[in-house]
C-alpha cells in the first residue's frame, strides 16, 4: 500500500475505565428480594442489605461467566463487596420495629467486577453479540403491556449480554404477531418481522399459565429449536432473567476472555472516506478486549494499524463484528473493514 503520511508513536491506549466499562444495565441487578430481622429496624435493613449483596454478585457473576466457571466464583465479603456495589435502587420496603423487607436492585462496578474476576484467572465476556428479537407471550397472545412482557423490559435484558429487542406491537407488527397461535408460527411467517428489525434470531418465550414454566422457542433460518425451562416459586422477572442467561450461554462460552493472554497484530484497514476511518476508529474504541491501537501507515483509502488486544484472535473478530466491523485473514494477512447495519424504526 502506497502510505501518505507515517504517523509513529501515536499510541492510543485505553485506559482501564474505558477498557472495561460497559453499559451500566449490564451491571444492574435487579429483583433482589432481601428480609431480615434484629433487634431493631436499622439492624434489621443492614443485614438485609448486606445479605442481597452477595445474591446480586453471584446473580451478575452467572450472567456474565459461562456455566463451565461457576464453581469458581470468588466470594468477596466486607469492604471488598462494598467496594463492588455502585449504588442501590429499593422498591416495596416495609418494615416493623425488628423486621425489614424491601426488593433491591444493585447496581454493580464494572472497573472492580473486571479486575476481581480478572486477579482470580476467571474468564468472562463484556462484548455484546448481535440483539435479538423476544416476543414474550401467554396463552399464545403477545401484549406488550403484560406483567410478563415487562419483565423481559427490564434494561439489564435490554441491554445484557444478549442484548433483547421488543416489537413495537403497533399496526405494522400485526400481520405476524395478530395470528392466533402465535407459538405455532414459522420462520417463513416471523422472516418479515425479524428483517424489520434487523435481527437474525427470533425468539418466541411462552409463559405457560402454570406461572412457572417458560417454553423459548428459538427460530432462525437454519432451523427451529425448544427449550422449556422450569422454576420453583419463581416471579416473572426472575424467570425472565433466568431465560435470557440461558440464551446467552452459547455467547459467553464463545466471548469470555482469558484478560491473562495479550497478543498484538498487524492489520490493513480499508475505507472509502474520510469518515469511514473516523468511524472505524470509534468502532474499535468500543472493542473492549482491544488495549491500543498504533497507527503505522495513513493513506486517503487505507491504513496500516498494529492491535494489541487480550483473548485469542477468534474473539477478536467475532468482538469486531459486534461493532459493526469486518476483520478476516490469517497470520500475515489481515483486513478491516466497516461492515452494514440495519435498524428498526418508527415513523
Amino acid at each position: 500500500m502506497k502510505i501518505l503520511s507515517i504517523l509513529t508513536g501515536l499510541w492510543l491506549s485505553l485506559v482501564p475505565a474505558q477498557l472495561y466499562a460497559a453499559d451500566a444495565a449490564l451491571y444492574a441487578v435487579p429483583g433482589i428480594e432481601v428480609d431480615a430481622s434484629a433487634d431493631s429496624a436499622t439492624a434489621a435493613r443492614d443485614i438485609a442489605l448486606s445479605s442481597g449483596r452477595l445474591i446480586a454478585f453471584q446473580r451478575l457473576y452467572r450472567r456474565i461467566t459461562p456455566s463451565t466457571a461457576w464453581d469458581q466464583q470468588p466470594q468477596p465479603e466486607g469492604a471488598l463487596l462494598e467496594r463492588l456495589i455502585l449504588g442501590m435502587q429499593i422498591a416495596n420496603e416495609r418494615r416493623s420495629t425488628t423486621r425489614y423487607l424491601a426488593e433491591v436492585t444493585y447496581n454493580f462496578n464494572p472497573v472492580e467486577v473486571g479486575a476481581l474476576l480478572r486477579g482470580s484467572g476467571i474468564l468472562f465476556a463484556e462484548a455484546q453479540a448481535r440483539p435479538i428479537l423476544v416476543i414474550p407471550v401467554v396463552n399464545n397472545v403477545y401484549d406488550p403491556q403484560s406483567d410478563w412482557a415487562r419483565a423481559w423490559a427490564q434494561p439489564s435484558i435490554l441491554r445484557g449480554l444478549v442484548p433483547v429487542i421488543l416489537p413495537f406491537g403497533d399496526a405494522a407488527d400485526q400481520p405476524v404477531l395478530g395470528q392466533g397461535e402465535i407459538a405455532g408460527i414459522g420462520w417463513r411467517t416471523l422472516a418479515p418481522l425479524a428483517e424489520h428489525y434487523g435481527v437474525e434470531e427470533v425468539v418466541i418465550a411462552h409463559a405457560i399459565p402454570d406461572g412457572n414454566t417458560v417454553q423459548l422457542i428459538l427460530f432462525s433460518e437454519v432451523g427451529r429449536q425448544v427449550e422449556s425451562l422450569a422454576y420453583e416459586n419463581s416471579n416473572f422477572v426472575s424467570m425472565a432473567d433466568t431465560a435470557a442467561q440461558f440464551l446467552a450461554q452459547d455467547w459467553k462460552e464463545a466471548a469470555a476472555v482469558d484478560y491473562s493472554r495479550r497478543s498484538s497484530i498487524i492489520a490493513d484497514v480499508a475505507f472509502n472516506r474520510p469518515q469511514d476511518w473516523t468511524a472505524i476508529r470509534q468502532a474499535l474504541a468500543n472493542v473492549r478486549i482491544i488495549a491500543g491501537m498504533d497507527v503505522l501507515g495513513l493513506s486517503l483509502s487505507e491504513a496500516l494499524i498494529e492491535l494489541s488486544y487480550f483473548g485469542a484472535p477468534e474473539q477478536l473478530s467475532l468482538t469486531m463484528a459486534q461493532q459493526n466491523l469486518i476483520f478476516n485473514g490469517a497470520q500475515g494477512g489481515y483486513l478491516l473493514r466497516l461492515g452494514n447495519t440495519r435498524a428498526a424504526s418508527r415513523e
